[in-house]
């Protein structure tokens, strides 16, 4: 993308340190990326923090599920470092319908077609799925007339000041309960409520790599237990699990 496109409603550019531009939301107050690096924070937290190249040669088709579709720069980095005729299905959810008519009518070469809520597309082997709506309700429903498994989570919502539905434990009970065994979910964020809330859960909490002015992210696993150091930080620690019955 170049500086010329025009942002969709309710959104302004913001070109980031790696050369690529990203969006505000006006509605969240927030970007969408690390003003560090649109491109580069989705390769090193999601295609290398949930090692996507590694899982493909496993799983067919990969089956990844993306939080917040935002300006679509998860799908786009995900198709160009699949290697070709990998099979994917790429899911993800988001709130904003004009936002994903703005995307749909940028990428023709996706073919893409709404469905109800949901906006399908195709490219090459990798199927795409966006479901349009509150994830909340719309993701469930999607999930149970849809049943699959989560090789890779993209946990890439707004922030949890900023958007707190979307880490809690119920949330990332959801999202384990649609899990593979062996699922990574990788997260910029390293707050410890939000690691709470996914240790509380089952999840194992691990330590994700630095980006920008983070001194690091986070890593969350099924098949392993929360890493001691960090279950050492969050017993010291004062804040609670985020939950539904504080953020509703």
């Amino acid at each position: 993308m170049t500086s010329t496109f025009t942002p969709p409603k309710g959104h302004q550019i913001v070109l980031t340190d790696d050369g690529t531009y990203t969006l505000f939301s006006e509605a969240f107050q927030e970007a969408c990326h690390s003003t560090a690096g649109a491109k580069d924070e989705t390769i090193l937290h999601y295609i290398e923090g949930c090692r996507i190249l590694d899982k493909s040669n496993i799983h067919s088709p990969i089956v990844i599920l993306e939080v917040g579709f935002g300006l679509g720069i998860g799908l786009l980095t995900t198709i160009e470092k699949l290697p070709k005729n990998t099979k994917c299905h790429f899911i993800s959810v988001e709130i904003d319908r004009d936002l994903l008519e703005w995307f749909k009518n940028e990428h023709p070469e996706l073919n893409f077609q709404w469905k109800e809520n949901l906006l399908q597309g195709q490219f090459e082997s990798v199927e795409i799925t966006i479901v349009q709506g509150d994830a909340r309700k719309e993701l469930p429903r999607y999930l149970e007339n849809n049943p699959t498994e989560f090789h890779a989570v993209y946990q890439d919502a707004f922030s949890p000041k900023r958007n707190p539905i979307l880490w809690t434990k119920e949330w990332f009970l959801l999202l384990k309960q649609y899990s593979h065994p062996e699922v990574i979910l990788s997260t910029y964020s390293a707050s410890n409520s939000i690691r709470k809330s996914l240790h509380e859960t089952g999840w194992g909490v691990q330590k994700g790599d630095k980006f920008g002015l983070k001194r690091t992210s986070t890593r969350a696993v099924l098949n392993k237990e929360t890493d001691p150091e960090i279950l050492a930080l969050l017993e010291r620690s004062p804040v609670k699990a985020l939950s539904d019955k504080e953020v509703l």
